[in-house]
């Protein structure tokens, strides 16, 4: 017997549907926007001067981690190593070694985000959000575009633990990409990955942490600024579906949202952290084969 056709969805429900999915694409998209404009009516690269003054003090045998409000240009909270890295790009004046900072992180916002134009209507909604967010990142001269295209580029691949430790010594939530490696019984690589970062971060160890800020700034509040009755349980969520969720194509997807949600800070362009596994959402069917 001939299999019973499906019944069409009717015409009105289909438009109404995709009336309804291009106004919330325009609504996501100008709110995208709207936050790149605020990025660029401030100064270009401002989060450039604390990456630059670190290295200074680094090299000069200062105080790495300097007290200072929050957003001062004297702030810094990652591990010295990457301050290590900015001190040769001090034998230049600040203002060009900002302005080629952002373009680098400008091209890695475009690049990050490029692939969701290949994934169709929802892809072209997603790139719509995804792109401002990141390009905010940007023009504030911060390293999150870069980190997301790290992540994007480097889980998957034999050198993922390299990756994610990097990230983790920078913003410390990609550590929690561990637990995908532990979901899919990948017990070696979460170890070298956990391993590797307690190398990149222990140094912090040999400075004075006395004036290492801890606080957030204006708009920076994440869910644990407004309860911790609410942080704790959604990151715990979020962390435990992870691991649920390591051997299907919402792994890295899951991973993303759970460094959004267990940021202790939370700034806007940070969303873009959920990049790492959106693709694989959007794109791959199926289970990941265990690498």
């Amino acid at each position: 017997m001939e299999r019973a056709s499906r019944p069409a969805r009717p015409l009105t429900g289909r438009l109404a549907f995709g009336v309804a999915a291009a106004g919330l694409s325009v609504l996501v998209a100008l709110a995208s926007y709207a936050l790149l404009t605020y990025a660029l009516a401030r100064p270009l690269g401002v989060d450039v001067q604390a990456y630059y003054h670190a290295a200074e003090r680094l090299a000069h045998g200062q105080t790495l981690y300097a007290p200072g409000a929050a957003n001062a240009s004297d702030l810094y909270r990652y591990a010295p190593w990457f301050a290590a890295a900015w001190i040769p790009f001090t034998a230049f004046p600040i203002e060009p070694v900002a302005a080629a900072w952002v373009g680098l992180m400008a091209v890695a916002a475009a690049i990050s985000t490029a692939p969701l134009l290949r994934l169709g209507p929802t892809g072209w909604a997603a790139f719509a959000f995804f792109l401002p967010l990141q390009l905010q990142g940007a023009a504030f001269g911060n390293v999150q575009p870069m980190l997301v295209l790290m992540l994007l580029w480097g889980v998957n691949r034999g050198s993922g633990p390299l990756w994610v430790a990097l990230g983790a010594s920078l913003k410390l939530t990609p550590i929690v990409l561990v637990l995908v490696y532990a979901g899919r019984g990948e017990w070696r690589r979460m170890w070298i990955t956990i391993g590797l970062t307690a190398v990149l971060v222990a140094p912090m160890l040999l400075f004075d942490l006395a004036g290492y800020n801890t606080e957030s700034g204006p708009n920076q509040d994440s869910l644990a600024g407004v309860s911790p009755f609410v942080f704790l349980p959604v990151a715990a969520a979020c962390l435990v579906a992870t691991w649920l969720l390591a051997r299907t194509r919402y792994a890295w997807a899951a991973g993303g949202l759970a460094m959004i949600m267990s940021l202790p800070r939370l700034l806007s362009y940070e969303v873009g952290f959920a990049l790492v596994g959106l693709a694989d959402v959007l794109r791959r069917p199926g289970r990941v084969a265990k690498q």
